[in-house]
């Protein structure tokens, strides 16, 4: 797990494969990007945007063949990391959606707000568009970045 201001995101270039090309495709939307999927050579992103849930709510994913990478434009969310080894799966991996579920308790939290980025590897679970006090709107790019093997 990566979690860094935005402006430091070229720093991890090499971890991250492609991420020029989707930053250039994410800022020729402008501003205020419309909600939606958008593809660019090399990956795709979606704009989203919504009302955190409480972090007990729904399971960890995590993903095999993409990294996510995740810029919170406005407002504000939490997610939750852990390492998948200790927890449970509870949907099998399915390849076509490139997810699998897993439970779990949300040990390791953070606040991740407007200007900030976080990366999810494949060996980072991860919970995402959560709150533990208040809730939250969020507007963000989940981009995703194949993973180089």
């Amino acid at each position: 797990m990566i979690i860094d201001r935005l402006e430091n995101l070229n720093c991890y270039k090499a971890v991250l494969p492609g991420i020029e090309e989707g930053m250039k495709a994410v800022e020729a939307l402008g501003a205020d990007p419309a909600v939606g999927r958008y593809e660019f050579e090399g990956g795709y992103f979606m704009i989203q945007a919504g009302e955190t849930v409480p972090i007990e709510r729904g399971d960890y994913e995590a993903h095999r063949k993409y990294i996510d990478v995740q810029i919170i434009l406005q407002g504000r969310e939490e997610i939750a990391w852990a390492d998948l080894g200790t927890l449970k799966t509870t949907e099998a991996y399915d390849e076509q959606k490139d997810k699998e579920m897993l439970g779990g308790e949300a040990e390791y939290t953070a606040m991740i707000n407007a200007g900030t980025f976080w990366v999810a590897l494949p060996q980072d679970a991860h919970k995402a568009c959560k709150h533990t006090a208040a809730p939250s709107t969020y507007k963000k790019v989940v981009m995703k970045l194949p993973v180089v093997k």
